[in-house]
Parts: C-alpha cells; sequence; structure tokens
C-alpha cells in the first residue's frame, strides 16, 4: 500500500515490523471511523492519520491496549510432552518383583511365617514398637486375585508418576505415602486389626497424581475433577469385596492428595530437579528401605 497524497498532511503514529500487528491497528481505527492508512517501507508497517485525528486516533489505540493487556489469557498447565522427565521407567522390575516375592509367601490362607512377621498388625506395631509392619505389608497379598489388581492399576499408575516425577522420586513417594497412610490407619481400629497389600500404595497413587493436578493448576473445576476423580477411583475399586480394607484406601487417597501437592509447591513435578545418577540412587535407597525392613521383621533382635 502507497501512502496517501500530499504527505504532508499526515503523520505516522505508528510502526512495526509484524503485519498482524499492523492490521490489528487498522481494525480498530476503522471500528472508531477514523481515516487511515497502512504504509509498509524497510523499516516495516506505518499507520498514518491525517493531523488532525493524531489525538484521537492515540487515544483509541491506547484504549485498545488497555483494555486487551491480558489477552489472550495464559493456558493452565497440563502434563505434556515438555514435562516428561524420565520416557523409560524401570517399573516392570519392580512389578514383578511383587509378583516373585508373592510365589515365594504363598497366599494367606497358608498362614505362612511371612505372613506372621510382616502383616500390618495393630497390636504389634503399636505395644511392640514393630514399626517395620508398615513397609513389609505392603509387599504382601492375600491371594492371586489381589495381587493382579494392585499390580495392574499399580503399575500403570506409577509409570505415570515415574514419567512426571522420575523413578526414585515417585517410588520414594508412593513408599511414604502407603507408610503414612497405614501408620493412620492403624490408630482407627482395635488391637485385632491385620493388614496386608499394596493397594495402600495404589490408591496413594491415585491421591498423589490428583494433588498434582489440583495444586499445580487450580481453579475450582479443576479441584472438583481432581477429588472427583479420586472419589470415583476409590468408589470403584476400593469400596467392596470381603477383605477390603476400606479406611486403608481411604487414608491412601487422602495422604497422596497432600504428597501430590506438597510435591508441587517444591517444584518437583515436570522438572529434571534430580540427574539421572541422583534419580538412581534414590530409587534403590527406597528399595533399600524395603529389604532393611524385611531384614528387621526377619531378625528382630539382631540389632540391624
Amino acid at each position: 500500500m502507497h501512502p496517501p497524497e500530499p504527505l504532508s498532511s499526515w503523520v505516522s503514529i505508528g510502526l512495526t515490523p509484524e503485519r498482524e500487528v499492523a492490521h490489528l491497528w487498522s481494525l480498530v481505527l476503522h471500528a472508531a471511523d477514523i481515516e487511515h492508512e497502512l504504509f509498509h517501507g524497510a523499516a516495516g508497517w506505518q499507520l498514518l492519520v491525517p493531523e488532525e485525528n493524531i489525538i484521537r486516533a492515540r487515544q483509541e489505540l491506547l484504549l485498545f491496549s488497555e483494555e486487551n493487556q491480558d489477552w489472550p489469557p495464559e493456558r493452565p498447565f497440563r502434563f505434556e510432552r515438555e514435562t516428561i522427565v524420565e520416557n523409560a521407567p524401570p517399573v516392570l522390575p519392580v512389578i514383578g518383583g511383587l509378583v516373585v516375592f508373592y510365589g515365594v509367601t504363598g497366599a494367606w490362607e497358608s498362614h505362612s511365617h511371612w505372613f506372621d512377621i510382616g502383616a500390618l498388625d495393630r497390636f504389634r506395631v503399636l505395644h511392640d514398637g514393630q514399626w517395620w509392619r508398615l513397609v513389609t505389608a505392603l509387599t504382601l497379598h492375600a491371594d492371586s486375585v489381589h495381587l493382579l489388581g494392585n499390580i495392574f492399576f499399580g503399575g500403570v499408575l506409577v509409570y505415570s508418576l515415574c514419567r512426571h516425577l522420575g523413578s526414585g522420586i515417585a517410588w520414594f513417594s508412593v513408599l511414604c505415602t502407603g507408610v503414612l497412610a497405614n501408620g493412620i490407619n492403624v490408630f482407627f481400629h482395635d488391637d485385632l486389626y491385620r493388614s496386608i497389600g499394596f493397594s495402600t500404595a495404589v490408591f496413594g497413587m491415585v491421591g498423589i497424581l490428583s494433588g498434582m493436578r489440583l495444586r499445580r493448576i487450580g481453579g475450582w473445576q479443576e479441584m472438583v475433577l481432581a477429588l472427583g476423580s479420586a472419589a470415583s477411583l476409590l468408589a470403584l475399586m476400593g469400596s467392596s469385596g470381603e477383605r477390603t480394607d476400606l479406611g486403608a484406601h481411604f487414608w491412601g487417597v487422602f495422604v497422596g492428595l497432600l504428597v501430590g501437592m506438597l510435591l508441587v509447591a517444591l517444584g518437583l513435578a515436570g522438572k529434571r530437579v534430580l540427574a539421572p545418577a541422583g534419580q538412581w540412587l534414590l530409587f534403590v535407597a527406597s528399595l533399600a528401605m524395603v529389604f532393611g525392613c524385611w531384614l528387621f521383621a526377619l531378625y528382630p533382635r539382631s540389632g540391624l
């Protein structure tokens, strides 16, 4: 477009290298019925108006700028590709370890020595100080159905957690969530209470993922979605069955929500806060905690 004639009666009130911005200015002045022209030269796009329209044109552009300074709004956070911390987390070896260990311990009906020394027993935890049962109980399963349900749902959930947190932070968080949930749960039962199973940690994973979403995105709609998802999974998978420990599942979700929000608040979600070596060390340390607790269970008087 060429500048209007005569040039002396027209003044440039804007210069931009971006064609879209120049045409946006033009639309604003068109809407205000202000005569103007766009001129494209070596320096970029110029907005020209007659001298008598300078003040009015500038006011219209200023008002438009003030009214649209926060537009477009920022998109809420989503766990997209750029937030993936670990692409191929080692989930199968841990899940496989639970299967192998079930082959060693057998089902709960067998009344094996493993269940006697490793099951979560309220009396022995609170009165005999056998705190390691809060951990060892997570690795025991009542039967093959119980095991398969936990490794399927747990495998899917922990895989997602490892991708967003890294294997070290994810497994450590899951272990801490399961232990804390077990610790809280024993206070709401009598001394005859006994419990086993990885499902407490599985529901902890549900809570962690929901808490991460809730804390990172915010807004009441996202709050309802996150809490609703956790409640729906709790109702679907954790509130039926003869041996279902609803309290353990509930406290797993509750503690997981808090842990998930804490992870985001500390800046640990969706960021490479640990080098791969650090993640592996924390991952190995989490496994060592489990093995160590079983050593305490097997050799309680050894002073380990």
